[in-house]
């Protein structure tokens, strides 16, 4: 009766933690996957940046886009077909490119608005749905 005992326990044992292995990954693999047109939760959103810090200054350009944009804004069917599928990850994939090529040519473009827009050139290309969202954003602005 103990043996049997010890291997329920055993089994239980093992089986909450592959359990929380498999949630773990799962976790991780969601990291950014929110639309950009949403907020996570304040708990995520820190589950996040412990992951990559990058993830704060998405955050704060997402709040920043608000100061363009008329209430509602994000939640425009419109806008939601055009623009649900830009999500948290691919906003710090493009950021991190957009600081690493400053980085690399900043020694060909000593002054910065030479540089800024040669960089906004190879970027825009390269992320063309970012492009087509902040172009959204701002032609608001001088509307």
């Amino acid at each position: 009766m103990c043996n049997n005992l010890y291997s329920k326990g055993l089994f239980l044992y093992m089986s909450l933690t592959l359990l929380a292995c498999q949630t773990n990954n799962k976790e991780l693999i969601e990291i950014g996957s929110l639309s950009i047109l949403e907020y996570p939760d304040s708990q995520e959103l820190q589950v996040w940046i412990a992951s990559d810090s990058q993830y704060k200054q998405v955050f704060q350009v997402r709040k920043y886009f608000e100061d363009f944009v008329y209430e509602g804004f994000f939640d425009e069917k419109e806008i939601q077909l055009k623009f649900n599928n830009l999500t948290w990850s691919k906003m710090v994939k493009y950021q991190k490119r957009y600081s690493n090529l400053l980085n690399k040519y900043s020694d060909i473009y000593q002054d910065s608005e030479r540089l800024n827009k040669f960089v906004d050139s190879l970027i825009l290309t390269e992320y063309p749905e970012i492009n087509k969202f902040t172009e959204e954003i701002f032609k608001l602005r001088y509307n």
